[in-house]
């Protein structure tokens, strides 16, 4: 299984390419060895949704439910929890009386796409985000990432004292134990600075606005590979690369025809000057994604086989309620040691299903059928190999049980919608 050292050099790829009647967006990272091990895909037509702020229309509230659905910009709805009906930001009331009524207009943030028939999901917690610190819009108590602990988390709570009784709270992330206090200080001035800003303009706009403040997904993905675990960012987009320094000026000035990113992302996080030296702006003719066999990646992880090196096969079957992989023995070679054969082919299954469910986004429900085994010794050992392998995932996996027939069941978090959805009509 391949696991990410501290050590190993990376190669980045982040383009444009048509793929059947529409454009996507992607972002492709592959080890020294040229094997894909991420893949961020962004349907051009239908870019994700996580992060904006709306005002929008309570159509109805579920006191049974505790949450509300709401009618938000372009005729889109969301789904809005709400435990308490006082930790809604309002914007225009409807009632002057006590309780959640319909036409009631609120804000809200979406907090993840809709997945298949399933509405987007949004909160009454508007955030700005940096790389270290998340600012939440109102009064309430700072926390800490439960991962830092010890001195670290000493020290970053005596920091947070001072920031009591303001008008947001803070929490701030893991990374945020390997930084100093001045530097926490300016992602978190700059945060408060457009929190303000916002809450400035916020009354005067009408229903069904639309405020962007996430940070590019290319970018998010970026920050998640520390500087020096990347070898090259290879990109043909003029807007990504005029983000960072060309080496011919020393301005930050942004030179894009659209917003402005440069700026901003600098006040967000000053170690990206660690990332601006590794870009190259791909400028020749022929194109990035041709260069990059692209397009044989696409068809490989769109397809719903996938061939294993022992010429076992996993067929990937995505349906709406969950995931089911099928192991099967395919091509494989049987000799005399068929039991420690069916073991190596399932060892290979598990390896390549971690990676398939990074590269496809699977998430959900996953129900694995593996080849059967009848040692008991040999599915302890698929099953802690399968977990060690599970460890590598940027998203949280868990291995749930074994049913009575044999099959894994697994759950891995929701974050982005599944390649399949995103290239979807």
């Amino acid at each position: 299984m391949h696991e990410i050292s501290e050590r190993e050099e990376l190669e980045i790829t982040i383009t444009r390419m048509p793929w059947q009647d529409r454009k996507i967006a992607l972002f492709l990272v592959r080890d020294k060895k040229g094997q894909a091990i991420e893949l961020q895909a962004e349907n051009l037509a239908r870019p994700s949704m996580v992060g904006q702020i709306h005002i929008g229309r309570i159509r109805k509230y579920l006191p049974s439910l505790h949450a509300a659905f709401v009618d938000i910009a372009d005729q889109k709805r969301v789904f809005l929890p709400v435990k308490n009906p006082d930790e809604l930001n309002y914007v225009r009331r409807r009632s002057k009386s006590q309780g959640i009524h319909g036409g009631d207009e609120v804000l809200l943030q979406i907090t993840a796409d809709p997945i298949k028939s399933k509405d987007a999901i949004a909160s009454s917690d508007i955030i700005f985000k940096s790389a270290d610190v998340i600012l939440h819009m109102g009064t309430g108590e700072s926390g800490i990432s439960k991962k830092i602990y010890g001195q670290d988390r000493r020290r970053l709570r005596d920091f947070l004292a001072r920031y009591e009784s303001r008008s947001y709270h803070l929490t701030l992330r893991t990374s945020a134990a390997t930084l100093g206090e001045e530097e926490l200080a300016g992602q978190i001035k700059f945060l408060a600075e457009k929190m303000e800003d916002f809450r400035a303009v916020i009354f005067k706009q009408s229903l069904f606005t639309v405020f962007q403040t996430e940070q590019p997904l290319w970018l998010e993905r970026l920050m998640a590979y520390p500087a020096g675990q990347i070898a090259s960012v290879t990109s043909d987009l003029e807007e990504v690369i005029a983000c960072f320094p060309d080496g011919k000026s020393q301005s930050r000035s942004c030179r894009l025809q659209g917003p402005g990113v440069w700026s901003e992302i600098k006040c967000l996080d000053n170690r990206l000057d660690d990332y601006a030296a590794l870009f190259t702006a791909y400028r020749d003719d022929y194109p990035l994604y041709q260069l990059r066999n692209l397009t044989r990646l696409m068809k490989e992880v769109s397809a719903k086989t996938v061939w294993l090196p022992c010429g076992g096969n996993l067929i990937i079957e995505q349906t709406e309620a969950l995931n089911v992989i099928d192991i099967n023995t395919g091509k494989m070679k049987m000799d005399s040691r068929k039991r420690d054969a069916i073991l190596t082919c399932n060892r290979q299954a598990a390896e390549e299903i971690v990676r398939q469910m990074r590269l496809r986004n699977l998430s959900g429900i996953i129900i694995i059928d593996f080849i059967n085994m009848s040692e008991r010794g040999d599915w302890t050992k698929l099953l802690e190999h399968l977990s060690a392998c599970c460890k590598s995932d940027p998203q949280q996996v868990s291995l749930v049980d074994v049913t009575a027939l044999g099959l894994v069941e697994m759950t891995r978090q929701k974050k982005y919608a599944s390649l399949k959805q995103t290239l979807s009509s």
